[in-house]
């Protein structure tokens, strides 16, 4: 179990547990449009889809997840919200749902199973959640591509060794990128993570921001507290 301020995430059966990549994205995704409609690709314990509740006011919020323990957990967490009336899950990849759902959202995010040059976990449900098993890049970008809106926005974190490959499909697939932060575990430290957001809207260039998680051990910079702060409990 894991203790937010406004909600709890039970993560009893889901093979992966609450992390920073998944805390980054909820509180970092701009919803200052507030879109009216927001899907969760790849929900896992439902926790981005949590805090994208907590950050709109009326957005209606669709979560999508394969894994059937994932989905048990997901469940809990949204009937056990403030805002169940406005969460709904759906058990099945995103492919089948593309394919079968006539909804249009606003807003797209996802924490995708991207690890695909790396050593595959010997867990096959952990497999599943970090690597392309189960859904691609090309996967994720048809299906965004049938389910955004004209002028709706997808935001998701990957890799930085699996950032650019995806820039480029996303570039063929007709998006283009609008905003990136490249994210540090340390001062000094290579960037481990890609944080963007994407629209069909054209931009010539994206916004390129950086952030620090850590100054040293366990000692989080004002950057990252900033991002985060109406979720942690310490914050």
């Amino acid at each position: 179990m894991f203790k937010f301020q406004q909600f709890t995430v039970i993560q009893e059966n889901a093979a992966m547990k609450v992390g920073t990549d998944g805390v980054l994205l909820g509180a970092w995704t701009p919803v200052d449009l507030q879109p009216a409609k927001i899907l969760d690709a790849g929900t896992g314990t439902g926790l981005v889809a949590l805090m994208l509740a907590q950050r709109t006011r009326n957005a209606m919020i669709d979560a999508v997840e394969i894994d059937d323990a994932a989905c048990v957990d997901a469940r809990i967490n949204f009937e056990a919200s403030p805002w169940n009336d406005r969460l709904n899950l759906y058990h099945a990849s995103l492919q089948d749902f593309a394919e079968n759902s006539a909804s249009s959202y606003d807003l797209i995010v996802s924490n995708p199973p991207f690890f695909s040059g790396s050593m595959k976990n010997e867990c096959s449900r952990k497999a599943t959640a970090r690597h392309d098993v189960s859904l691609t890049a090309e996967d994720l970008l048809e299906g965004v591509n049938k389910l955004l809106s004209v002028d709706g926005v997808f935001s998701l974190i990957l890799p930085v060794y699996d950032y650019e490959s995806f820039r480029l499909k996303a570039a063929c697939s007709g998006m283009y990128e609008q905003k990136r932060l490249m994210v540090h575990p340390n001062p000094g430290k290579p960037a481990k993570r890609v944080l963007s957001v994407w629209t069909r809207k054209q931009v010539n260039l994206p916004i390129i921001e950086s952030l620090d998680v850590e100054e040293s051990r366990h000692k989080y910079t004002p950057g990252f507290k900033n991002i985060v702060s109406g979720f942690y409990l310490a914050f």
